[in-house]
């Protein structure tokens, strides 16, 4: 008997799918793993227990372009689903589970975990109303941010989640203080444009500050031409990375860069990987104020927000540079740790029991 993990995205833009096949292995339950290669077109690839779907479809830009994409997804995945006949089924994020609801619905009813990470497309009413369908006939649903209750309503079925890794990498102390070149660093899929070139505007060619974007680069994102164009210089960009990798380089980096706007939904209730870096790798991040993640952020005082469009940044970052207390900042990461740890603990045994519920 064996379950499957859906992934919309590959292992780089989802990597808590590792969790759940962790989980899987700890409780010798065997699974198969979908994923979605949005980055080129090829005929579906199998390996071991890994289906890769071969499908180019870029995040962002227009919606009904992905239209074709997203229906050869659902065709190619309920055909493995219908023929592998799988006890239970762990679904990341809600638009696979959109497009399987038929499916989950009348052959899966309380025998799918149903994964919610981002804000998509509930602005739309049939959309929602699917999404809590979906939640409310799940074995339980999990979200990432408890700031997701805004759009969704809320529901006896949530445990939340974090979107934590790297957790035994955990750093000891930050690499702040006293330091007269200060590097602001982007770790992960590079995205936000207006945000990034206003903050690269604001430091352009300062001695003191300089910016590394760490990551895949997106068409609609970039980032290398603009530096280009204008000049920037105190500025450098690395290519995709492992999840593995990320205490190498969080090494080389002061302050992270959080900054996604305030403007969507999406940016406006989410918790992203980069708050968890953040207090494993201690190092404090700047995220965008009138946010979930500027009300954690400032809760517990780990960095600081900004409004990059109406606020003077330099100021902002210098006053926090110049108030920066190490131990302090320490201490609070730690504290958020610790609650983070103890409500993942709590999800992981809410996993494994509905797992096991199949042996």
């Amino acid at each position: 008997m064996k379950i499957l993990i859906i992934a919309f995205h590959d292992r780089e833009i989802e990597p808590y799918a590792v969790m759940y096949e962790k989980i899987a292995k700890e409780s010798d339950v065997d699974y198969d793993i979908f994923l979605w290669d949005r980055f080129s077109d090829n005929s579906l690839e199998i390996k071991d227990n890994e289906y890769i779907f071969h499908k180019i479809c870029t995040m962002g830009g227009d919606k009904l372009k992905k239209i074709p994409a997203f229906y050869c997804f659902r065709s190619v995945l309920k055909k493995i689903i219908t023929n592998n006949c799988y006890k239970k089924i762990i679904v990341l994020n809600t638009m696979p589970g959109v497009l399987l609801a038929d499916l989950l619905l009348n052959e899966y009813k309380n025998n799918f975990i149903y994964d919610i990470r981002d804000y998509t497309y509930e602005k739309y009413f049939i959309y929602k109303w699917l999404v809590r369908k979906l939640i409310a006939n799940s074995a339980f649903t999990t979200i990432s941010s408890p700031g997701f209750i805004k759009f969704l309503g809320y529901s006896e079925k949530f445990v939340n989640n974090h979107n934590i890794s790297n957790e035994a990498d955990r750093f000891a102390h930050s690499t702040i203080l006293n330091k007269e070149k200060i590097i602001i660093g982007f770790v992960g899929a590079i995205r936000y444009y207006e945000e990034n070139t206003a903050l690269l505007d604001c430091l352009k060619n300062n001695d003191k500050y300089s910016f590394v974007y760490m990551g895949r680069r997106y068409p609609e994102c970039d980032l290398f031409t603009y530096c280009q164009e204008k000049k920037i210089k105190n500025v450098s960009f690395k290519g995709a990375f492992s999840n593995n990798e990320k205490p190498v380089i969080y090494r080389g980096i002061d302050i992270i860069n959080a900054v996604y706007g305030n403007k969507k939904n999406e940016v406006k209730t989410a918790l992203p990987n980069k708050l968890y870096d953040a207090i494993i790798f201690k190092k404090p991040i700047m995220v965008s104020s009138d946010t979930y993640l500027a009300d954690v952020v400032e809760k517990y005082r780990i960095g600081f927000s900004v409004d990059v469009i109406r606020d003077n940044f330099k100021d902002k970052l210098d006053k926090y540079l110049q108030s920066f207390n190490a131990e302090e900042f320490e201490h609070n990461a730690d504290s958020l740790l610790e609650k983070v740890m103890r409500e993942q603990n709590e999800f992981k045994k809410y996993v494994k029991e509905t797992l096991l519920k199949i042996k």
